[in-house]
């Protein structure tokens, strides 16, 4: 059992404004108040950190999820957008090009408190909506100036570990930079098509994968208790084994096996590494605890105090 008490967060400007620049509404039983007006980033996160959502899980209040440092969290959004991000080029009319970039995760405990986050930091807005009576929450960038003042430099500097938004990164750019709609039209459909050429993106791990795999498990991630056999954590993508690969590396778990496959609907591989032993999963909980932002930082703390092995690890998580 967990207690999600009714406290909202809200960040209001307008998109392609000074993000720096924001109001910060907090709400108690729908009934919104104004508290200020962030002047800065950095007092941003502090102000979001301080009035997240009070979650009380088994009796024990969650403890916030831990500011990221800009560096921490630039690598961070790019695991996300990898995971569950889109970078799409549609057309208007055939007459113009339009660009747009969408995350969109399940409406859980933080997922809304970490968009509004990121919409703080590089632009954008972060809407909730219903799919087939499934509710979700998600960040969405439509303004070009916006793309060329944040999500283009952040991509350049930490650019995605997926074959799949590496690719899109790619057509993107190209687009953005020359919008020329015959050409667009020409190109749109093969944007994947050199996919095995580019494979693997690398064999060394950069130097932020820390920070990424982070916002990559808030996207692909998933801590299970079971009532009958091990506790575990899985991690799972299509298509780049290398990833899967690299992750198993990061966490020493090599001895791992990494399952294959194949999407009924897709046809397409999915490789994917499950962590049971304590050792493994200690290292997994060591590098999460301090980096996860959203519903999967809820979940890793319901699982350690759900769980014999690891429930003296508590005090990492709960007040």
């Amino acid at each position: 059992m967990f207690l999600y008490l009714p406290f909202i967060i809200d960040l209001q400007y307008m998109e392609g404004s000074n993000i720096n620049d924001a109001i910060i509404i907090i709400g108690i039983n729908n009934s919104p108040f104004v508290t200020g007006v962030v002047l800065a980033n950095a007092s941003m996160d502090i102000a979001l950190h301080d009035t997240l959502p009070l979650i009380v899980i088994n009796s024990l209040t969650l403890k916030p999820t831990r500011t990221l440092s800009r560096q921490q969290l630039d690598a961070f959004t790019v695991g996300l957008i990898d995971g569950d991000g889109s970078l799409q080029v549609n057309h208007w009319r055939s007459k113009l090009l339009q660009f747009r970039l969408v995350v969109k995760l399940s409406d859980k405990p933080l997922n809304n408190e970490m968009l509004h986050l990121l919409a703080s930091t590089y632009g954008g807005t972060v809407k909730r909506g219903k799919d087939n009576r499934t509710s979700y929450v998600q960040w969405i960038i439509n303004d070009q100036k916006t793309f060329l003042r944040t999500i283009i430099p952040l991509l350049n500097e930490y650019p995605p570990l997926t074959t799949r938004m590496r690719l899109q990164f790619e057509f993107f750019k190209k687009f953005i930079h020359n919008q020329n709609v015959d050409l667009y039209f020409q190109e749109r459909g093969v944007k994947y098509s050199n996919r095995e050429s580019i494979t693997p993106l690398f064999t060394v791990s950069p130097s932020y994968f820390e920070n990424w795999l982070a916002g990559f498990i808030e996207s692909e991630g998933s801590f299970s208790n079971r009532t009958v056999g091990t506790s575990t954590f899985s991690i799972a993508q299509n298509h780049d084994r290398y990833l899967i690969e690299a992750i198993r590396n990061f966490y020493e778990v090599n001895h791992l096996a990494i399952s294959t496959k194949m999407g009924k609907v897709s046809g397409y591989p999915l490789y994917e590494l499950s962590v049971g032993s304590a050792i493994g999963i200690n290292r997994v909980i060591s590098h999460c605890a301090s980096l996860l932002q959203g519903y999967k930082y809820h979940q890793l703390a319901e699982f350690v105090i759900k769980s014999k092995s690891f429930k003296n690890r508590a005090k990492e998580f709960f007040n």
